[in-house]
């Protein structure tokens, strides 16, 4: 899965309020002061920020057979869209390679379910707040009823028809209350299985004897081995822009932010190799969930350091690695490291250190040694992407955003343009507040001749 994108805080505070009432709890004896989500929204969304999963009787995590959305604010029920209009259609000519409709891949098996397939969702780790779906692999009720080798299941809502076939599955992002930059769903546009055969936004292959791909980015590692994760890319200059429906809950943000990154902005991209930007990693030595930082096995001679208390037993059992990083997260000696399915050689074997950026702006901790680098500031990092923000109301819209319309914030390295050529990552991102969007039939436009 591709990094988590981070967003600058400058934007917009649309926070709707304190957590709910019903997601909360007073814990401690007497009265502490301190809340905590309500257990029952735990076992619905057992990854919560700062919140240790439950676990059951036979040591295994609690996760629900299939992916639940908990309300939000103050629980209002969703009254549904009225019929879309489909008259911003008209005179617009859709990529024949590349289609989100977030369908299953058999509508008319009423036993699957639609999944979207390379999309992964992520959030600003805001202490207690959620997001939800995860991933459609962690959910046993959903197993053997989806094709792709993994993705965000879809939501069942009436979505937009204009062409008379059944609509009947969406993309549905909810979460909060995010504090500090929101959360969102990405998607690597190669991931999963590279560009598509036929598609007519593949890049050109390197010519015999090359050491840079199309969009002058090195084919090999700054080491001089091959890349240990794919770095491949779009040339969408053959289109105008990005076309997709979306709407919103009745409590959720009035706006969606959509996402582009190229070769200038992406640390995707910038694996290994740091070409056009620099890429930093934040990390934490400590847990946020206020559990000791233990290794996974002590019996072993290389453990991994997680959030998990071992005086309340074993670290349980969880097959999938993201899942198991999400639900008992790295920290300490291992909070710089990576799982063996997505190795991440520019951080592996760094150290989890504090640092405080020229101006102190912006402080953290970041993976880094003694005598490296600093951690790259604004005017060298990565993942300032080109974004605009997107008008949502309780009704299904249509909306064709054109690239030029996208632009960056201002919290990275400063690119001379937006690339049309190497373009890898596609993100529908919300800002502080509560989320609750719905996003369908994805892809790229251009005007019809």
């Amino acid at each position: 899965m591709m990094s988590r994108p981070r967003f600058l805080q400058i934007l917009r505070f649309i926070a709707a309020g304190w957590l709910p009432l019903a997601a909360c709890s007073c814990g401690g004896p007497g009265n502490t002061g301190r809340s905590a989500p309500d257990p029952a929204l735990v076992r619905a969304v057992p990854w919560i920020n700062g919140v240790l999963p439950v676990v059951g009787t036979g040591s295994e995590v609690l996760i629900p057979e299939t992916p639940v959305y908990p309300p939000i604010a103050t629980g209002l029920a969703d009254p549904g869209s009225r019929p879309a209009d489909c008259s911003g259609l008209a005179g617009i000519e859709f990529s024949a390679g590349w289609l989100d409709t977030f369908e299953p891949d058999m509508p008319d098996d009423p036993d699957q379910v639609g999944v979207a397939p390379g999309w992964s969702s992520y959030d600003d780790l805001t202490k207690y707040s959620f997001h939800v779906p995860g991933d459609a692999t962690w959910y046993a009720g959903l197993r053997g009823i989806f094709n792709a080798a993994w993705g965000l299941p879809s939501d069942r809502i009436a979505g937009p028809s204009c062409d008379g076939k059944p609509n009947r599955w969406a993309l549905h992002f909810r979460g909060g209350l995010f504090r500090k930059w929101g959360g969102g769903a990405s998607h690597a546009l190669t991931d999963p299985g590279g560009c598509p055969a036929g598609a007519d936004f593949c890049p050109p292959p390197p010519v015999p004897g090359a050491v840079v791909d199309s969009a002058g980015l090195p084919l090999k590692a700054a080491s001089g081995e091959d890349y240990k994760q794919p770095h491949d890319f779009l040339d969408v200059s053959g289109y105008e822009g990005v076309a997709f429906w979306a709407r919103r809950g009745p409590e959720g943000q009035d706006h969606v932010l959509l996402i582009l990154t190229d070769k200038f902005t992406s640390s995707r991209l910038a694996r290994e190799n740091q070409t056009f930007c620099r890429r930093i990693r934040e990390c934490r030595s400590r847990c946020l969930n206020e559990a000791p930082c233990s290794p996974d096995n002590p019996n072993t001679p290389n453990p991994i350091y997680r959030c998990f208390d071992p005086q309340a037993g074993a670290l349980p059992a969880v097959a999938i690695d993201s899942l198991l990083d999400l639900l008992y997260p790295r920290c300490g000696a291992s909070a710089c490291t990576s799982p063996a399915t997505y190795l991440d050689s520019d951080f592996d074997g760094k150290t989890c250190r504090p640092y405080s950026f020229p101006g102190a702006d912006v402080s953290g901790e970041y993976c880094w040694n003694d005598g490296d680098r600093p951690p790259p500031s604004r005017d060298e990092s990565c993942q300032d992407g080109w974004q605009t923000g997107v008008q949502l109301t309780l009704d299904w819209k249509f909306h064709a955003v054109p690239f030029s319309r996208l632009g960056q914030v201002g919290f990275g390295k400063r690119a001379p343009y937006l690339d049309l050529r190497s373009i890898d990552t596609i993100a529908f991102g919300s800002t502080m507040g509560f989320a609750d969007v719905y996003i369908d039939n994805v892809t790229f436009y251009r005007r019809k001749k």
